[in-house]
């Protein structure tokens, strides 16, 4: 199952999650993207040729569920890092990303991990639950709460666990 990995605002391919997939997965797809959602999603869906498991973090978690809820058939599962599904910190998202990450949900029939820190100083853990409860498949969606920040930079092995667990879900069904 080919992954795919949609880093943040603040972050690139080279980042530490990124290197983290690259090392799990040699063949990890990690697209540079740019800061607007509509051109981040331009990218996947020019980019993206078959189904995959999208991993995303903070704006790329609120990009990958955009993605899915516009190709669910692309889309095998997610893993969701601090998705920006809201925020703490006025004046860094656009209205048009604000009112997008008030709406947006997970798509029904897609395995999904999110994983949330506590001390998460831009997105508060209850727009995460929003998301979640706006969700028409709230069973098929699994909340990890961890004690970390944002970067989510204690939680690195959670996060490997979590695309293994989406696998085996994936794989399961297939069988």
């Amino acid at each position: 199952m080919k992954l795919c990995f949609l880093h943040g605002l603040d972050s690139s391919p080279q980042g530490t999650k990124a290197s983290l997939l690259r090392a799990y997965d040699p063949r990890c797809l990690i697209p540079n993207l740019p800061p607007d959602i509509n051109e981040r999603l331009k990218v996947l869906k020019h980019g993206l040729r078959a189904p995959v498991l999208l991993v995303g973090s903070s704006l790329g978690g609120l990009t990958a569920l955009m993605y899915a809820l516009r190709y669910s058939e692309m889309v095998h599962g997610l893993v969701l890092l601090a998705p920006a599904v809201g925020t703490k910190v006025g004046g860094l998202f656009t209205g048009e990303q604000e009112r997008i990450m008030s709406s947006v949900y997970i798509p029904r029939g897609i395995p999904t991990v999110v994983i949330a820190g506590f001390r998460d100083e831009v997105i508060p853990l209850s727009s995460i639950r929003a998301m979640i409860e706006r969700s028409p498949d709230p069973g098929n969606i699994q909340l990890l709460e961890v004690d970390d920040d944002h970067d989510l930079h204690k939680s690195l092995d959670l996060i490997l666990q979590a695309i293994g667990q989406i696998k085996a879900l994936v794989l399961n069904r297939k069988r």
